[in-house]
């Protein structure tokens, strides 16, 4: 179980408290996170996620370890790259009207709204606000 996943759980069994979403959106925020990726991709952009689009709903998978992205995957691994990023970085360059579903297939699953991706923006630039002070 990893640190993200100890938080998520805590705040599920807290129903949603703020003080327990806080924390799973801190731990989300320094986490190294692992998007499946086009293989191969040479586009003018670094990489391009892999997207599910599901009654107009844009959905981004990311995973907390490599070996769960592995797992998801499954036999079309070979077929896929990676990107590591930190949840911080994911969460700024992220569109807000993404629907971010952080470690599919486990236990620990949660998907981050629009909503909630947007709050995490707020998030980002606070802290980045408080570095330049």
């Amino acid at each position: 179980m990893t640190e993200l996943d100890q938080a998520i759980s805590a705040a599920f069994a807290r129903e949603g408290q703020q003080q327990a979403a806080n924390q799973v959106y801190l731990i989300l925020l320094r986490t190294m996170l692992f998007i499946p990726v086009q293989k191969n991709y040479q586009g003018d952009e670094d990489f391009s996620p892999l997207f599910a689009t599901i009654d107009g709903k844009h959905f981004l998978s990311g995973f907390d370890t490599l070996d769960r992205l592995h797992s998801w995957a499954g036999k079309h691994k070979e077929e896929m790259g990676h990107v590591a990023l930190s949840g911080r970085d994911l969460i700024a360059g992220i569109e807000p009207s993404v629907y971010f579903c952080l470690n599919v297939g486990t236990p620990h699953y949660k998907e981050f709204s629009p909503d909630e991706i947007i709050q995490l923006k707020k998030l980002v630039s606070k802290i980045d606000q408080l570095k330049n002070t």
